[in-house]
């Protein structure tokens, strides 16, 4: 009798009817059809792809642990859209704020009376410093005025290395060891390429970029860039951190700007120690293989973004000299 019932009910209904005429028309071991699984594989395959590629936020649904190692907090986008901002200001050379921290620049690298001194325009000393011509505002137009900024940075607060560092890199000047005349190289360029350089593997460019280094990932994977902004925000200290308690934070705290050019001083430095010990491994090397160099800097500093995450690591800059030690 129950099976009467039920033969009745799917009598009367016609998707019972659909799903038998279905079933009929499978192969008999069982699969699907051959078109329909061609396309439901297709579609599944189209599926993932449109997740795996979908950001995630705080309102995605994910594992918590997931959206903790990638997702940024409030705190920590508000310290990453300054750098953004700052990234998306291009070189004004009709700027006076942007001439002045030029002057700056020359000054913290050779003197404040010979930058008081420096005419305004073209002048063959800003080649001694590393620029592509005598003129140096054109070479910012591939890192902005974030790039000068940096750069005024490690020359104050690195003044020791920088000096030697455009030493060794200027073919004039008279040095030890394996002499510049063979490690010679553009400082004040290569400066400007390691600025834009850190902007896209953080992801801080406003709009597409090309990349100094040929195949760089841009930008660096995002457990990288969330590790950064973890640090970020630990290394400005109590001012934004929301962990008030913590020992760590009452060392005060530094701005994302100093953040930044921490980080970026060590780049260079990274740079300088490579492309040496290049010439060192190969005599005959010249200016087209500085490229290489630069590719041994990006893959360090996607590794060390990768490693930022150590608690001890409150300043930035402590984790990359760590990181770096070795290659100065």
């Amino acid at each position: 009798a129950s099976a009467e019932r039920i033969g009745a009910a799917q009598e009367a209904d016609p998707e019972c009817e659909d799903e038998r005429e279905g079933l009929l028309q499978r192969p008999r071991g069982g699969g699907v059809p051959a078109a329909g699984g061609k396309e439901g594989g297709a579609d599944l395959v189209s599926r993932v792809l449109q997740a795996w590629r979908a950001p995630i936020s705080a309102a995605t649904c994910a594992p918590q642990r997931l959206k903790d190692c990638i997702v940024y907090s409030t705190l920590e986008e508000e310290s990453l859209a300054q750098l953004r901002h700052l990234a998306s200001v291009p070189f004004d050379g009709e700027e006076p704020l942007h001439e002045r921290e030029l002057r700056r620049f020359f000054a913290a690298v050779r003197s404040p009376q010979e930058a008081r001194d420096l005419p305004t325009g073209k002048d063959p000393r800003w080649k001694e410093l590393g620029f592509q011509a005598e003129d140096p505002r054109t070479d910012f137009r591939g890192g902005g005025f974030l790039a000068l900024q940096n750069m005024c940075y490690l020359a104050e607060a690195f003044p020791d290395e920088t000096s030697r560092m455009v030493r060794e890199a200027t073919p004039c000047s008279p040095t030890g060891g394996t002499g510049s005349a063979m490690c010679e190289y553009l400082f004040a360029a290569a400066c400007i390429n390691i600025s834009a350089m850190l902007v896209l593997l953080l992801g801080l460019n406003s709009g597409p970029s090309m990349s100094p280094v040929r195949n760089m990932p841009c930008p660096a994977h995002l457990a990288a860039r969330k590790n950064f902004a973890r640090a970020l925000l630990r290394a400005q200290g109590p001012r934004r951190s929301q962990d008030l308690e913590s020992p760590d934070m009452q060392r005060g705290g530094l701005s994302a700007k100093e953040v930044f050019g921490e980080l970026f001083s060590c780049g260079v430095m990274k740079l300088h120690a490579e492309w040496r010990a290049l010439c060192r491994r190969k005599p005959d090397a010249t200016l087209l293989d500085f490229g290489d160099a630069l590719g041994c800097t990006a893959v360090a500093l996607e590794r060390l973004l990768g490693s930022l995450d150590a608690p001890e690591a409150t300043v930035v800059a402590q984790a990359v000299c760590t990181d770096m030690s070795s290659a100065r």
